[in-house]
């Protein structure tokens, strides 16, 4: 993706709109990951990925949590996730979708389901990018009589 995309002038617009119109389920997650308060990885509000904008997105993990209201839960709205998600996860995105009364209601629980998911993520990068080393060769001259 162009950086160029990302940053136009419509999308950053969408983005502080949607920033500004932010409900209390969006607002209680941004405190929990705003300023690396998350295994201090630097978290993004309304981050576009056109031609989509993340709720929240962690580019250096490419790790996205999307917190679904009520339009997620119809036959429409599920088919659109799903079809988003693809997008996403096509290019290296892991999506963790969040239902928003759930934030309210298991708020302990949904910090550490989130953190949880972060903490493999991690893992799972980091030993893409720090693989095992390959085992040494056998010296010269080793095992022979």
């Amino acid at each position: 993706m162009r950086r160029s995309q990302a940053r136009s002038t419509e999308a950053i617009e969408f983005a502080k709109s949607q920033r500004v119109r932010a409900n209390e389920f969006s607002s209680t997650v941004w405190q929990w990951l705003r300023n690396r308060q998350c295994l201090g990885q630097k978290f993004r509000r309304e981050f576009p990925i056109p031609p989509y904008t993340a709720d929240f997105c962690c580019v250096e993990l490419q790790f996205i949590v999307e917190i679904d209201g009520e339009q997620h839960g119809t036959t429409a709205g599920r088919a659109h996730d799903s079809r988003r998600d693809r997008f996403l996860e096509g290019l290296g995105y892991q999506v963790l979708r969040i239902a928003g009364y759930d934030i309210l209601r298991e708020e302990g629980a949904v910090l550490k389901r989130i953190e949880a998911a972060v903490r493999k993520r991690m893992e799972e990068l980091s030993c893409r990018i720090n693989p095992s080393p390959p085992a040494p060769l056998p010296a010269a001259g080793r095992g022979e009589p």
